[in-house]
């Protein structure tokens, strides 16, 4: 949790209420009896981060109410609590100030907006949703923005330890960009954190969908309520230009029901597929047509295009040209563990991928068959305790390949081999399947039995450089883990 300037807490309310009115409900009370000497320096949803001049917000979350943890915030010397006005009655708040409200959560991002003194007024916040992509979306727009003069930071799981950080983090990590002169903020942003209104607060300049498959339904009832928690993004909270990618029928179905709505602002609607489809594919770059310009990309992958297109039109909603950013797309630099070649001079490729869901494994070797008329050789797993429903779907996904090795992703406190057991059930018709609960040793034996013109695609972790076993994270990376077996097999790893 960061400190930010202590403000007047009678301040922070007051501007909460001109920004959203009546989410607190007592804020006119609250104006008119607060003292300005009343302040606070900080804002916190944890209350084992609670300290002196602190708010806590007491969060109803997915396993875990806050409204339970109300005295130990109190005894760590909150100086005010938000409670919903529901639990008012029954909560016990002692003599500490509380702010009434609605929707905790959401008020949770408001005030965090205004203790960091709004930091979307002052740079502009692009944000990126959907299953697969947002990775590497934000990083190619950061890079654009740079390119063409502007300055660019990109948030996400390259950046924190979640794909979007609590809302009092994540405006706390735009002030800082702000702070070190970032004018764009390029952020991924999760079903997750829609639902749990972590970005609330924060002014979008653009909103960007990808697309939507299969994921994440330990979380979500089912994919109707996991496509309904990313269309948030692109509805009258926010109200931002968009960018939508209609390849698929979610991102269809998004684009028309944004159109549908009177208010809805500018929309871009790409077609992805196609104009990856149109374009050559290599192992380590793409060529394509965007908007009549030929766009050499230093990126590998159908799915590749699809990212740096979405970027680019993103970019020209904030008002970048598009010859400029034609140019900027030509130096794209890589995204790691996004299609990542792994090359020591061996005949055949390594590519490691951090494709995790069945679309995005379909993808991955679907970019690859492009590629080669030799074998596709598939080192893939599934993670514990995630969405346990996907992972036969996973099998019938990476079946698509000539040979599998199914393995260990990260298991954490689930039996690693019954996850491959339930990923291998969803594998018909193929006899070429290969288990090896080590994953070191499934990426050794996809390395040693690959020959010339095949492809080893290593998918499921990316740049992740751990591996979680029980409650356990130990280092482990995928690329150092296929160099070593490429220098096993006698070839020079290159640095």
């Amino acid at each position: 949790m960061a400190n930010g300037p202590a403000r007047s807490l009678r301040d922070l309310v007051a501007e909460v209420e001109s920004r959203a009115p009546g989410l607190i409900i007592n804020a006119n009370e609250l104006v008119e009896s607060l003292a300005p000497e009343v302040t606070c320096s900080s804002i916190t949803q944890d209350s084992r981060d609670v300290q002196p001049d602190a708010v806590f917000c007491a969060i109803r979350g997915h396993s875990v109410d806050g409204h339970d943890f109300l005295d130990g915030a109190i005894a760590s010397g909150a100086v005010a609590i938000v409670i919903d006005a529901a639990r008012s009655a029954t909560a016990n708040t002692g003599n500490v100030i509380t702010i009434l409200t609605g929707d905790t959560a959401k008020a949770t991002g408001f005030l965090s907006a205004a203790l960091w003194d709004q930091p979307t007024n002052n740079m502009a916040l692009v944000a990126v949703t959907g299953t697969n992509g947002k990775t590497s979306v934000v990083t190619i727009l950061a890079h654009i923005v740079n390119a063409c003069g502007g300055q660019a930071a990109s948030m996400g799981t390259l950046t924190g330890s979640l794909t979007t950080a609590a809302a009092p983090d994540f405006h706390a990590a735009l002030a800082e960009h702000r702070t070190n002169g970032a004018t764009v903020v390029a952020a991924e942003v999760s079903s997750h954190a829609l639902d749990q209104q972590r970005i609330a607060g924060a002014v979008v300049a653009v909103a960007v969908f990808t697309n939507l498959s299969q994921d994440h339904l330990d979380y979500h009832a089912d994919m109707e309520d996991y496509f309904l928690a990313k269309a948030r993004l692109f509805g009258p909270d926010y109200n931002a230009p968009s960018v939508i990618d209609v390849s698929g029928d979610y991102g269809a179905r998004l684009a028309d029901m944004t159109a549908q709505r009177s208010s809805a602002a500018e929309m871009v609607r790409v077609e992805g597929n196609a104009i990856a489809h149109a374009g050559t594919l290599h192992e380590g770059s793409s060529t394509f047509t965007w908007r009549d310009r030929r766009i050499d990309l230093p990126l590998g992958g159908a799915f590749s295009v699809n990212n740096a297109v979405m970027a680019a039109e993103a970019a020209v909603l904030l008002g970048h040209t598009l010859d400029d950013v034609a140019a900027a797309l030509r130096t794209v630099p890589a995204v790691p563990g996004r299609f990542e070649s792994v090359d020591a001079g061996q005949p055949f490729a390594v590519i490691v991928d951090y494709s995790h869901t069945p679309a995005s494994v379909a993808a991955a070797v679907d970019s690859a068959r492009q590629l080669s008329d030799g074998k596709i050789i598939l080192v893939f797993g599934a993670a514990g305790d995630r969405d346990p429903g996907k992972r036969p779907l996973m099998g019938q996904a990476a079946a698509a390949a000539d040979r599998l090795y199914v393995t260990s992703d990260n298991p954490r406190t689930e039996d690693p081999a019954k996850i491959i057991d339930e990923v291998v059930a969803g594998i018909t018709q193929h006899d070429d399947v290969h288990v090896f609960v080590d994953r070191s040793d499934a990426i050794s034996k996809a390395i040693s039995g690959a020959t010339a013109g095949d492809i080893v695609v290593i998918a499921g972790k990316g740049h992740e450089d751990y591996q979680i076993v029980g409650t356990t994270r130990t280092h482990f990376d995928d690329r150092v883990e296929a160099r070593r077996s490429l220098a096993a097999a006698g070839w020079e790893t290159n640095s």
